[in-house]
């Protein structure tokens, strides 16, 4: 081993004595569990000589065949500091937490010195350009069995924290605020926490000088935790499909005991199982763009960009399934792109979950408004009817209500408006097939009629006080329906025009221009078409109970 120029050799011994005796012997300040005693007093030693070094020192080189050497390079030789490293490393490995204290010393006594302008030597790549940062540190994290010591050690500490976070009692609790929270997505406290654990790793290995090592830290560490997680998330949307009464309907004998089925109904049904839908939901959301955000940073960008550039790096990365397949060039997306994905897939696994489970609420609680509607309208035919709007229907529209005010309360206005649309049309949809197209009339007469448009201008109102919205916002799902109920509620007087129309035959078997459909249906609904067809548009006018001829002869 070159020593260095004799004279600093001289200079250095006091140094090294001084060392020995306060760390290699029985002294107090020889602690396994201080590495930091250590480092920083090599670090005080380079700081405190380094005007001398450079000022005098290397002033005395300058001129002569040596005026090449740096002198406080060659005074600030690490062999004593790099021997103490080789003799504590092998008595840490079975202490998980000092192996890691130790090695985030080294890594930040490596930091400082090249801070100070220490230019450590390089080690080499599988190929000349990747060449990466020397120190200290790499002692450590070259040996193989070091290394996988420490990471075992990282990944058992990550896991326990995750086990913690899970297990807590209050892991599923909607957090209202946190600091550092992303937009104005709310999250469960497990995905708050999650998000934390998950920057906490970074922070451990960001200091790594080589790509290799950041590359496993990354795979063994840190993806397990954004994968468990998610695991976790579609467990239990897929216990709640077992334990849904949607399921218990739908399988015969699947939950055949009376209190299993009492208990189901309560954790699946009503606001309580929108609930539960809501927090798989809020918790994948969050973690997902967490991740859209540390995909952008600066060090996962780097580590993405060398994960592309190198063949061994993209040979690891590739056959890992919950990260995204790397190629040469030009790189694509980022490191959390498949993770990303498979937390937007759970993310509208758990949105069509809650659609299904509110419309498949509404409309169970709707059979018996379906039932009672045609006797009650038959009862009360010939009288002065006070009431135009059933009993028998103010249930259904109270749940949705219900269901629509916790969703405003718990989710982004963005989600509240894509799961209003479409828990409005699915709704909508429901009532115009039973009402109208698939069971025509159900015994209504035409006082009955004049009744069914209240009742399809109640949902829209209810949905509108729900969302707290305008009500050209909350009409729009319902179009459909509600062009149904104004076509069969109108009076001809008024629509002349329109009704002459309608009544050709010859009109209903031109192919007329779109626009004119429209206008002439808008004459009358003030919805355009609704989106209604000319086929459902035929059966509804033949509901109607005034003298004109609507497709008389098919």
């Amino acid at each position: 081993e070159d020593e260095g120029l004799y004279p600093l050799q001289a200079l250095v011994q006091p140094v090294a004595l001084r060392f020995k005796y306060h760390f290699d012997g029985e002294r107090e300040t020889n602690r396994p569990d201080k590495p930091e005693w250590y480092f920083t007093h090599i670090a005080n030693v380079a700081h405190d000589h380094r005007p001398f070094m450079e000022g005098t020192v290397q002033r005395l080189l300058t001129g002569t065949k040596l005026q090449n050497v740096n002198a406080w390079h060659q005074y600030v030789k690490l062999g004593i500091l790099e021997r103490k490293v080789r003799r504590s490393v092998p008595q840490l490995l079975g202490r998980p937490a000092l192996l890691a204290h130790t090695i985030y010393q080294s890594l930040l006594f490596d930091s400082s010195l090249r801070e100070l302008g220490y230019e450590f030597d390089q080690v080499e790549g599988k190929k000349a350009e990747e060449a990466e940062k020397g120190g200290v540190s790499r002692i450590i994290l070259d040996e193989k069995e070091w290394f996988d010591a420490w990471i075992e050690g990282e990944k058992k500490f990550a896991d326990d924290q995750y086990h913690q976070i899970i297990s807590a009692t209050d892991a599923w609790v909607v957090a209202d605020d946190h600091k550092g929270s992303l937009s104005d997505i709310k999250a469960t406290n497990s995905a708050w926490r999650i998000r934390a654990l998950v920057e906490q790793v970074t922070d451990r290995y960001t200091p790594l000088p080589s790509f290799c090592q950041r590359t496993q830290f990354l795979i063994r560490v840190q993806v397990p935790v954004l994968k468990n997680y998610h695991s976790r998330i579609s467990s239990s949307l897929d216990a709640f499909e077992t334990l849904s009464s949607a399921l218990v309907r739908a399988v015969p004998g699947a939950l055949a005991v009376d209190a299993a089925k009492t208990d189901s109904k309560r954790l699946t049904g009503g606001v309580e199982g929108s609930q539960r839908l809501c927090k798989a939901l809020l918790s994948a959301r969050y973690v997902e763009n967490a991740m859209r955000v540390w995909g952008e940073e600066t060090f996962f960008l780097e580590l993405w960009a060398e994960i592309n550039r190198r063949a061994y790096l993209r040979a690891g990365v590739g056959a890992h399934p919950s990260l995204p397949e790397p190629n040469a060039w030009p790189q694509s997306g980022t490191i959390f792109e498949e993770l990303m994905t498979q937390y937007a897939n759970l993310v509208s696994r758990a949105e069509d979950m809650l659609v299904h489970q509110i419309c498949g609420e509404c409309e169970t609680s709707l059979k018996g408004h379906f039932n009672s509607v045609a006797s009650l309208l038959d009862s009360a035919e010939g009288a002065a009817v006070n009431i135009m709007i059933p009993p028998t229907l103010l249930p259904s529209v109270a749940l949705l209500s219900s269901h629509l005010t916790y969703l405003r309360s718990t989710l982004p206005s963005s989600t509240v408006t894509h799961l209003y649309r479409r828990i409005a049309s699915c709704i909508s949809e429901h009532v115009l097939q039973r009402e109208v197209l698939f069971r025509p009339g159900l015994g209504r007469t035409s006082t009955g009629w004049h009744g069914f448009t209240p009742e399809c201008e109640l949902w829209v109102e209810t949905c509108q006080v729900a969302l707290n919205t305008s009500h050209g916002h909350a009409e729009k799902p319902w179009s459909r329906l509600l062009a149904a109920g104004r076509l069969l509620a109108s009076e001809v007087q008024g629509h002349e025009q329109a009704f002459h129309m309608f009544s050709s035959d010859s009109w209903w078997e031109a192919d007329e221009n779109e626009d004119v459909w429209e206008d002439a249906l808008d004459d009358v609904t003030g919805l355009g078409t609704g989106g209604l067809r000319k086929d459902e548009v035929k059966i509804i006018f033949r509901l109607r109970d005034i003298n004109i001829r609507v497709g008389a002869r098919r």
